[in-house]
């Protein structure tokens, strides 16, 4: 049986989740704001203290931190870039020099302590790896919200979007910085976190980012930090010949191209956009499960849109797809009447161009039913006759 070391570290941490998950469930401020960082800055002190005292770590390769570096800084980009698109809206925290000082002991002081809890257990139990799971399942329930969860159980699609914004890139996240910790050192994991966490503690604005967007962000963020890393670990490792290299190089630089473009595409960065066909209203042109692709339009476009034209549109925060069979002009504004095409009658209210998101171009059959199902799922109770 492989020799556990560090099992009181282990097991003091287990026992704070405990006690962390009774008093988050519960909103205890003071757990929050005073118990919460102590006992992490006594974990950090410890960690320090144990890695000084005997401890050897392989040696810690700068190169590995310079791209960790480029990526975050990409990452932040793109997160703000979005924002210039979407919108922005003020940060949640306050920004006077005390409030900044209060703030990073709050949550960037933890993020310290457990990316070292993390080097110290999994380098030194590298050769156990039912230890490496359950350190890192255990730092995953360290960082989630349990109250958040607890007051999120009854709606089910407020569960749904919770758990693709937030959850599952945190138990993705965690597996990368365990494996990056194993094969590089935690000076990485560390230098990606803590830049992407100051940089949202001390920014006065964030990107208005709905949660699909924000959950694919993360997880394209996770997805280029493995495969840069795998590369580079591959390519000082390897025995193979130079041909297998650079296919390999080939390989990850194209899924990461291949990840962006779905991404960007699926989150309406481009002119083109999908969007999956909920109702049977314009058969027999498209019908339930159908994805449709629609074109962006200029301000002078949305005010041309000839009568035969399939729209795009949003009403009652829902999305429309029916085809314009009457241009009105009503105090020299343009509006458009609406009607699909199995439908008996025209839509009874008229769309505005402010309404339009773009225009039919093409649809793929039936690839949108996983969407529709999810939709039918959280609407269950809420579905309109």
């Amino acid at each position: 049986m492989k020799c556990l070391k560090n099992k009181g570290l282990l097991l003091i941490i287990t026992i704070y989740l405990l006690i962390k998950i009774f008093f988050t469930i519960n909103n205890n401020i003071l757990f929050t704001n005073v118990i919460n960082p102590i006992f992490w800055a006594c974990i950090l002190i410890y960690a320090v203290l144990d890695m000084k005292n005997g401890y050897i770590r392989f040696n810690v390769n700068k190169k590995y931190c310079i791209p960790t570096i480029m990526i975050s800084f990409i990452n932040i980009i793109i997160y703000f870039y979005l924002g210039l698109i979407l919108g922005f809206s003020k940060s949640l925290y306050n920004h006077s020099i005390t409030a900044i000082l209060q703030n990073f002991i709050i949550q960037l002081l933890p993020l310290i302590s457990i990316e070292f809890v993390r080097e110290l257990i999994v380098a030194r139990n590298k050769d156990n790896k039912l230890i490496i799971i359950y350190i890192t399942t255990l730092l995953i329930l360290l960082e989630v919200n349990f109250s958040t969860l607890i007051n999120l159980t009854i709606s089910r699609e407020e569960m749904f979007k919770y758990v693709c914004s937030t959850i599952i890139p945190l138990i993705f996240s965690n597996i990368l910085y365990t494996y990056l910790t194993l094969k590089c050192s935690y000076i990485v994991t560390l230098t990606y976190r803590s830049f992407n966490k100051i940089i949202i503690l001390i920014s006065p604005i964030i990107p208005n980012l709905d949660w699909f967007i924000a959950g694919t962000l993360n997880l394209l963020s996770i997805l280029a930090i493995y495969l840069i890393f795998k590369y580079k670990l591959i390519k000082e490792n390897s025995i193979k010949k130079k041909r297998q290299n650079y296919y390999a190089k080939f390989s990850y630089i194209l899924t990461l191209i291949l990840s962006i473009f779905l991404v960007c595409f699926m989150t309406g960065i481009f002119k083109y956009q999908p969007i999956t066909i909920l109702s049977s209203s314009m058969n027999p042109k498209f019908g339930v499960g159908d994805v449709l692709i629609f074109k962006k339009l200029s301000n002078s476009e949305l005010e041309n849109i000839s009568n035969g034209s399939i729209i795009v549109y949003s009403f009652n925060e829902q999305n429309i797809v029916h085809r314009v069979v009457n241009t009105v002009n009503i105090d020299n504004k343009v509006f458009y009447q609406t009607k699909g095409d199995s439908n008996d009658s025209p839509d009874l209210n008229l769309v505005k161009i402010e309404q339009i998101q773009g225009v039919y171009v093409f649809h793929i059959k039936y690839i949108g039913f996983p969407s529709v199902w999810l939709y039918y799922f959280f609407n269950y109770y809420n579905l309109q006759p």
